[in-house]
């Protein structure tokens, strides 16, 4: 199965770039064909230089046609009603492209307290809560359906969630060409399958791929991190299309072989990025390891990922924000 391709920029090498390259990135990723960008994913690691993800992803949308865009946050900085608020405005912008990194922490800054969060204490944020932080935004994310613009027979509804982050909404935001951005997990063995069953895709080490594969629900689409250092021996339009994944790993062979994986997130440095693009890119997606976005094509993320939108949370129970007439 030729895999989904994922591009990881670190927000230091990104922060460096503005005005000096910044606004040509976009571009670049965009007409290769490369399905999604992540951005902010090293907040998580104590970045020390950092653009607001959503405000960077902003500047992508406007500079690209199909390109997923997907901006990391963590409830233990955002409650998750501001959370849902900007992701939904950035998928309304990029015309349905946009996804959601859930981290567990953001330490990038301490916002000035002792503890690093607004929300929660200063232990970084486990399993469990961001699980309920996911589920508060995706019952935000459907109280107000677009349809209700139409005239159609919808309804703005309250979220109604109880947990650690209870509310009551409705959003401030109608759901998105998309239904509602994806949502991408960082999995870590351990982590209770449950939890991680209200993500999307879950992104996966080459050394956890079985574990995974043992533990998480099959809903889940799993996406493989690896180094573009480990992507080997490219020369002209060849790439060694068997080099490792990671040093003594699977290749990129091994994992568009298997069934259980849907895509690989790669980890570039914007150096490395033109040759990347221009060279590596195609030479894999002529062995048919990686699957590219149509050029020109304009679908949604969800779409190009093949993730169909889950049914849950079912708000068509819950109570009605305007009463009907």
């Amino acid at each position: 199965m030729a895999l989904v391709v994922g591009v990881e920029i670190s927000d230091g090498e990104l922060a460096r770039a503005v005005g000096t390259g910044f606004d040509e990135v976009a571009g670049l990723l965009d007409g290769a064909g490369i399905g999604y960008v992540v951005l902010g994913a090293d907040r998580a690691d104590g970045a020390t230089e950092s653009l607001s993800p959503a405000i960077a992803g902003t500047l992508f949308a406007r500079r690209t046609r199909g390109l997923g865009i997907v901006a990391a946050a963590s409830p233990q900085r955002d409650h998750p009603y501001n959370i849902a608020r900007r992701l939904a405005s950035l998928d309304h912008l990029a015309h349905g492209r946009a996804g959601w990194l859930a981290l567990r922490e953001d330490r990038s800054t301490t916002l000035g307290q002792v503890a690093r969060g607004s929300w929660t204490g200063p232990e970084p944020l486990g399993a469990a809560p961001l699980a309920d932080a996911v589920t508060a935004a995706r019952a935000l994310w459907r109280t107000w359906p677009i349809e209700t613009l139409t005239g159609t027979d919808s309804f703005v509804r309250h979220a109604d969630h109880t947990g650690q982050y209870s509310t009551t909404g409705p959003l401030n935001v109608p759901t998105t060409p998309q239904g509602e951005p994806v949502v991408w997990w960082r999995y870590e063995r351990g982590d209770d399958p449950g939890h991680v069953g209200v993500a999307d895709v879950a992104i996966v080490a080459p050394g956890e791929i079985d574990t995974a594969r043992a533990e998480l629900p099959e809903s889940v689409h799993r996406h493989v991190r690896i180094d573009n250092a480990d992507l080997a021996g490219h020369t002209g339009d060849r790439a060694d299309v068997h080099g490792s994944a990671l040093p003594g790993g699977p290749t990129l062979a091994d994992l568009a072989a298997r069934d259980d994986v849907h895509g690989v997130l790669i980890r570039l440095d914007l150096a490395a990025l033109p040759d990347f693009a221009e060279r590596t890119l195609p030479a894999l997606a002529a062995a048919g390891l990686v699957r590219l976005r149509v050029s020109g094509g304009t679908s949604t993320l969800r779409d190009h990922l093949g993730i169909a939108r889950r049914t849950e949370p079912d708000l068509s129970r819950h109570r009605l924000v305007f009463a009907a007439s």
